[in-house]
């Protein structure tokens, strides 16, 4: 109790829900220590929300920018939601069938870490990747710091891209344009219709496209 205001189990589990998609930091529900500040949070927020009660407090912005901030809510609630069902998606195609596929990324990842630093590359290789990334950054309006603080952090890029051009020298890669344009149509179409207000209802046909 708050004074006069009940605070349930509901509400407490409610504003960790909050947290956890409009905070900062998401809130660990495994750490006591974070569940309980949480709680200690909602009995703070029923104080001051007493508080203003009694001082009569007003502000003629305060509806408008509450409806601008509930519609980024919106936004932001919708872009979760997308991500965990294409996120359930993969889980499903891969767990009965990843670890062979999982040993050769792994493997991949570890002989190329091995190799990778007895790359040699020239000054030259290094500021061409620094000029690329200074282009780029004019164009967003970011700055970059100068090159001397971030030469040695962009070694290990400039290795890595010389070790893969490097092994593609001596084999073919050839890349079915086709199919790749049609997988990437599929997905835009896809996008769609996850974005498209109307329920899809299991089981109904798409309609056929016009050739």
């Amino acid at each position: 109790m708050v004074g006069d205001h009940k605070i349930t189990f509901g509400d407490w589990m409610q504003q960790m829900d909050l947290l956890r998609v409009f905070a900062s930091a998401s809130v660990n529900t495994d750490n006591a220590e974070q569940v309980k500040a949480v709680l200690d949070s909602l009995i703070d927020q029923q104080l001051v929300l007493d508080a203003a009660q009694k001082a009569h407090y007003m502000d003629a912005t305060f509806d408008e920018a509450v409806k601008k901030k509930l519609v980024e809510a919106d936004l932001k609630v919708k872009e979760i939601k997308d991500k965990l069902e294409k996120d359930i998606a993969t889980v499903r195609r891969m767990e009965k069938n990843y670890q062979d596929a999982y040993k050769k990324m792994l493997l991949a990842r570890q002989f190329a870490n091995s190799q990778v630093e007895n790359v040699v590359v020239t000054e030259k290789d290094i500021r061409d990747l620094y000029n690329k990334y200074a282009d780029q950054a004019v164009k967003t309006g970011q700055k970059l710091p100068p090159y001397d603080k971030v030469k040695k952090e962009l070694k290990p890029s400039v290795q890595a891209e010389k070790f893969l051009s490097n092994l593609q020298v001596g084999s073919k890669v050839d890349r079915k344009q086709e199919v790749i344009d049609k997988y990437l149509h599929s997905l835009s179409e896809s996008r769609q219709m996850l974005d498209s207000s109307s329920p899809m209802v299991p089981g109904a046909e798409l309609p056929s496209k016009k050739k």
